[in-house]
């Protein structure tokens, strides 16, 4: 056996007196044992040369299982591993910050970032944002989907929005403000009009992939400030798209032109029809499916759940309304008073699930990841049947959550809670 031999790059020197104290002899071989160290209880066979001023232990195979892998500390994820800056092109966990590029592509004066997509949750949707200057013009042509259903949170700034369903003869239209929505289900003709200088729409598309009509209308953009939008001056009609002679070639992306709508203008006090109850009284969600329905900010149904301290959970989407594309989608308001360690936090395990910090600061614990914290417009991607928990550190936080199938967070707790009058927490 040669003398400095290496195993798995450790080498194991032992003097005379070490082997006479640490040998035990057993027929034409030498069978030891190490009293000290990790190989203590396993037996090993080494020939009878031994030299004798220095002895040098060398092995293959096994002494690399019993004393390095068994040794070597199991490797651990990281935020490293959880934080990225585009959408993943499989299904993981992930955090993406607001404003990062997230695929994001121009399309005119109009910057799309698509935080969750179809390949990074499975198809299951897709959650995008639209940042984008006041227009004269219409965003988009109006048109129609026969396989997605479409909704519009106002994040912030001011837009309007258009629709009209399959069956219905009324057009309605809306201004939305900064937590108004809009549920534009399959075959509701749409469009919309960007109205403030700073407006940020969240888009949540069931299902998911059609972004990758954006994909193929826009241009690829790399802002090294992650400005919302590039401010320059732009011809207000190009972020509409393709014209009317061009749109129909958009039909293999689920984008049905309707040329002869016509939105109205006659909205008062940012509704139409003016018998509406726009701002000034509780909204429902819609009655029936395929019914395009519209929610004020905290004039929706609310549900108070005490079991983890307060959440208030705002429904947008229930399952009524999303029928067989089967989705729900709400926001849940979290009181910090009452819970502000993860000890307090239950675990969920939920379908393909997405969260978008409204207000606040949002604590989440995805699997064996460690705790990542969520600040104002970030995104966070949890796929179906992974164990999550989440907290808020501060006094208030609202989300804007995502789920498939009839098992989500918004559902579990208002399954378990009450019905609410308020958008605030009790006082004790």
């Amino acid at each position: 056996m040669r003398t400095g031999a290496l195993v798995k790059d450790i080498r194991i020197s032992v003097s005379c007196r070490s082997i006479a104290d640490d040998l035990r002899q057993s027929g034409s071989g030498r069978r030891f044992r190490l009293r000290n160290g990790l190989c203590k209880h396993i037996n090993w066979t080494v020939p009878t040369l031994i030299c004798p001023i220095q002895y040098t232990m060398v092995s293959i195979g096994l002494i690399a299982l019993a004393t390095v892998a068994s040794a070597a500390p199991t490797e651990r994820l990281s935020l490293d591993d959880l934080y990225v800056t585009d959408p993943p092109s499989s299904v993981r966990p992930y955090v993406i910050p607001h404003l990062s590029e997230a695929n994001g592509i121009t399309i005119g004066s109009q910057a799309y970032r698509f935080y969750i997509t179809g390949p990074s949750s499975g198809y299951a949707f897709t959650l995008m944002g639209t940042s984008a200057p006041g227009s004269s013009a219409l965003g988009v042509l109006p048109h129609i989907h026969q396989t997605h259903y479409e909704n519009f949170y106002n994040f912030k700034g001011r837009y309007q929005l258009w629709a009209q369903g399959a069956d219905d003869k009324t057009q309605a239209a809306r201004q939305l403000t900064a937590g108004d929505y809009g549920s534009v289900p399959r075959n509701t003709t749409h469009t919309f009009q960007i109205l403030d200088p700073d407006t940020e729409m969240t888009g949540v598309i069931v299902p998911g992939g059609f972004e990758d009509l954006f994909y193929a209308l826009g241009t690829n953009f790399t802002w090294a400030t992650n400005t919302p939008y590039k401010p320059e001056v732009v011809n207000d009609s190009a972020a509409a798209g393709p014209d009317s002679s061009g749109i129909s070639g958009l039909e293999k992306f689920d984008v049905y032109a309707q040329l002869d709508f016509n939105p109205r203008r006659d909205l008062v006090n940012g509704s139409a029809p003016n018998d509406s109850t726009w701002h000034t009284c509780n909204n429902t969600l819609g009655s029936k499916v395929g019914e395009p329905y519209f929610v004020a900010n905290g004039y929706g149904p609310k549900y108070l759940n005490s079991q983890y301290g307060y959440q208030i959970v705002q429904p947008l989407v229930g399952l009524d309304q999303s029928a067989d594309v089967n989705y729900t989608l709400s926001t849940i308001s979290i009181n910090g008073a009452r819970n502000r360690t993860e000890d307090g936090a239950p675990t969920f395990k939920t379908g393909a699930a997405g969260f978008q910090i409204v207000e606040g600061v949002l604590n989440l614990k995805i699997g064996d990841y460690p705790v990542a914290t969520l600040y104002e417009g970030d995104v966070a991607f949890i796929p179906a049947n992974t164990t999550y928990k989440y907290w808020s550190p501060v006094a208030f936080t609202k989300v804007l959550y995502v789920a498939s199938g009839s098992n989500g967070v918004d559902q579990q707790l208002i399954g378990k809670g009450k019905e609410w009058g308020f958008v605030t927490f009790p006082t004790a």
